[in-house]
């Protein structure tokens, strides 16, 4: 009897811990773990030592205290992969998290069952590219997600030091988020302020003293963890070196993400005057300005502002907005087959806005018998008061996510890292408010029907998809591996003995992706963070203070000069991309070069030797 009690008492982590590892069997055995873009590779080449030859706390993209936390691991035990299980257990985390949550909602066992198949399909289905093609945005937006459900699904009736205690994981959740990826997570703030007003406004009496000490003090805590990493942040990159080049990575940033360098003939004029030649401007084109030296922080931030002004001018904002609103609606009603849809996941929040709604109006022991007419009238009375209730929460929300989606579309600047994750948020939110409504029903068979065809809608449509992305996901791996072989047969001829004392810089373009299809590494599988002997010649790394030290490593000041005079220094393209940018680039700085094809690598690859004379 005793054990039995202890079983039911933890009944509730024995089913969230057994989904998260039937899952994690699951996708470990069926798929292989990826960083999802070469971008998240070079982040964990930074933490790891692999780009500087020591575990670096200066990542760039991250901020300074979670990137200094994770190569603090990697300073202490290198060969074990900690970013990929960094980023694993903030994805299984979150799931058992929400999963652990929604079983506390639950009163059978039938019923916590059936939330978790539903929850588990959902992350082995509709979220399993995310899984197993690991992208740190969309972690970001998980981690914030689960802080927003978290914190909706907090037991409105605890007294105010209880409940803030309570909602102490959600502010964590949510500082860590800031650090992975502080400009997603300002871009999904709204949606958590969303949950935060919604759930403030669902109390009886909104505002006492008691919820306004328990909300305030939620969001102050949330605002502190997020102000400690900024300013440990700015402190961390406060030297003049990083401070030139975190403007430059930002000016870089906007130029090629949101606006497009001009054509140079048609604005040869404005290049000219901030003394930018055509072959010169190639390198913005091609991504290869690592080559030259006076490509800095304040001519690419030139240039983006040239860049936006003319964009605005080309294309009208009332023009722009109209097509931009289309596109949303397009994207939002769109099923599966349909060219640009965000399918399933469209079809997910919008059964989440449906399922809301239905399950709002039966709340608090609203249903009463048809004979007694005065009882009746008054539950329709509730009824109404109820769906208005539902109703105002999802305008709102409804309006605060087409306000995101129009901004990140108006910006033209819409992967999927960012529309997924905002779609994720979305859902986190909207099932927070159905298993909160669930609850609140009162007639017990009226609760146990919502609650099948609440979790039978959901179940039925993960399930639908589950196949689908299981095979998407799988051909996407076999895409992945093939083209990975090419590069790992690339990286370990440069790691040969007889090659390792040299360096090759590679053309972005021939680094990043072969047909389409991006180049990334496995997460868990041939890890080897020893110094690597190649750089590319642009990136997000360029020109920082990490690819200094890199260079300095092996006697390079300048690539430009070490290319061209370096018997030890070669130059990497793909066969398919040109190279007659570069003998333009070095004949109009008065330096012609030549170049002898040194190697064919995977019959994709060629090495070149340059040398001072053209031949």
């Amino acid at each position: 009897m005793e054990l039995k009690n202890q079983v039911k008492k933890y009944e509730n982590w024995i089913i969230a811990f057994a989904a998260m590892g039937i899952l994690a069997v699951f996708a470990g055995c069926r798929f292989d773990y990826f960083y999802d873009l070469n971008d998240d590779v070079l982040m964990k080449d930074i933490l790891a030592g692999v780009y500087t030859g020591t575990p670096e706390g200066h990542n760039i993209q991250m901020l300074w205290l979670i990137s200094a936390f994770i190569s603090l691991f990697y300073r202490l035990a290198g060969g074990i992969p900690w970013y990929g299980i960094f980023l694993c257990v903030c994805h299984y985390g979150c799931f058992f998290l929400i999963l652990k949550r929604s079983l506390n909602f639950c009163s059978t066992l039938y019923g916590k069952f059936a939330v978790a198949l539903t929850e588990g399909f959902f992350f082995g289905g509709v979220f399993l590219e995310h899984l197993i093609f690991a992208q740190y945005t969309v972690t970001c937006t998980l981690l914030g997600g689960t802080a927003a459900f978290l914190f909706f699904t907090t037991d409105k009736n605890l007294p105010g030091r209880e409940f803030v205690r309570k909602n102490i994981p959600a502010v964590l959740l949510v500082s860590v988020a800031y650090l992975i990826r502080s400009e997603m997570l300002l871009l999904v703030l709204p949606m958590i302020c969303v949950a935060g007003t919604c759930k403030w406004g669902s109390e009886d009496r909104i505002f006492t003293k008691e919820h306004a000490f328990q909300y305030l003090t939620v969001i102050g805590l949330i605002l502190g963890g997020i102000l400690i990493g900024q300013i440990s942040h700015s402190i961390a990159y406060g030297s003049g070196e990083w401070r030139d080049f975190t403007e430059f990575f930002n000016n870089r940033t906007e130029l090629y993400d949101f606006q497009k360098p001009p054509e140079y003939k048609e604005h040869q004029k404005f290049y000219e005057s901030i003394g930018l030649s055509e072959s010169e401007k190639v390198l913005l084109d091609n991504y290869n300005f690592g080559m030259d030296e006076e490509i800095d922080h304040v001519m690419v931030g030139e240039i983006a502002e040239y860049a936006g002004k003319n964009k605005s001018a080309e294309e009208p904002f009332e023009q722009k907005l109209v097509m931009k609103l289309k596109d949303y609606v397009y994207r939002l009603s769109h099923g599966a087959g349909a060219a640009g849809s965000d399918y399933p996941w469209n079809y997910m929040v919008i059964l989440g806005y449906m399922v809301v709604f239905f399950t709002a109006l039966p709340m608090r022991n609203n249903l009463t018998p048809l004979s007694q007419t005065g009882r009746l009238q008054r539950g329709a009375g509730i009824y109404m008061k109820n769906a208005v209730g539902a109703a105002w929460k999802l305008i709102f929300l409804f309006a605060v996510r087409t306000a995101l989606w129009m901004y990140i579309l108006m910006r033209d600047r819409a992967p999927e890292r960012i529309t997924h994750s905002l779609y994720l948020m979305e859902l986190c939110i909207l099932a927070a408010m159905v298993l909160v409504q669930w609850s609140e029903i009162g007639e017990i068979k009226i609760k146990r029907m919502g609650g099948i065809l609440a979790a039978g809608c959901f179940g039925l449509s993960v399930l639908a998809v589950f196949h689908g992305s299981v095979k998407a996901v799988s051909l996407r791996q076999a895409e992945r591996e093939k083209v990975n072989g090419l590069y790992r047969e690339l990286y370990t001829y440069l790691s040969e003995e007889e090659n390792a004392g040299n360096f090759y810089f590679i053309d972005v373009y021939s680094s990043v992706s072969d047909g389409g299809i991006p180049y990334s590494e496995k997460m868990f599988q041939d890890v080897d963070n020893s110094l690597d002997n190649y750089d590319i010649m642009g990136g997000w790394a360029c020109k920082s203070p990490l690819q200094r030290k890199k260079l300095a490593l092996f006697g390079i000041e300048n690539m430009e000069a070490a290319l061209k005079d370096r018997e030890d220094v070669y130059f990497i393209r793909k066969k398919s991309e040109d190279m007659q940018w570069i003998f333009d680039y070095y004949e109009d700085h008065g330096t012609p070069v030549g170049a002898r094809l040194v190697k064919q690598v995977a019959g994709v690859f060629e090495i070149y030797a340059l040398s001072g004379q053209r031949t």
